[in-house]
């Protein structure tokens, strides 16, 4: 049974499969791959630590809009910096808070070394606020039924 602190921590709702990319390829590349990939987003790494990333809406704004070549600007010109990052203890509410104070929709989620191990989205704080509430729900339902069943035991008893 998962325990309450698992349903409120960062690593129970991220995605553990990340696509990452070199600060040196191109944007061209990195489109490419997020398109094979389906994903929405690539971050940008070195020895495994994020440096930055860059989302379809970047790819929008920065390169299609300006009508700049994707084939000959480097990632490392493209993505947004500094990318701010969460460990994956983080407590999913508060987490949602700071995206919100950024106006970031997802995080790279790193290790005590720095290195990624994650991402977590607006979508899974979403997810996991649901999964929460619907712990604790549940947890009010049982705990009422228990109570109940204590009075009636107490009454029984004629105690009370």
């Amino acid at each position: 049974m998962i325990n309450e602190e698992e349903y409120r921590e960062i690593r129970s709702i991220m995605s553990k499969n990340v696509l990452t990319i070199a600060e040196d390829a191109t944007v061209h590349e990195a489109a490419k791959s997020m398109s094979n990939k389906l994903f929405s987003c690539i971050v940008v790494t070195k020895n495994k630590r994020p440096l930055g990333i860059i989302t379809e809406r970047d790819l929008i704004k920065r390169i299609i809009v300006k009508s700049h070549n994707a084939k000959k600007v480097l990632v490392k010109d493209l993505m947004s910096k500094p990318v701010v990052t969460v460990p994956p203890e983080s407590d999913l509410v508060p987490t949602g808070e700071l995206m919100k104070k950024k106006k970031v929709r997802r995080f790279p989620v790193t290790d005590d070394n720095g290195k990624l191990v994650g991402l977590v989205t607006e979508t899974d704080i979403l997810e996991g606020i649901i999964k929460l509430v619907k712990h604790l729900d549940w947890k009010l339902v049982t705990m009422k039924i228990s109570v109940e069943e204590y009075i009636d035991k107490l009454k029984d008893s004629k105690i009370i």
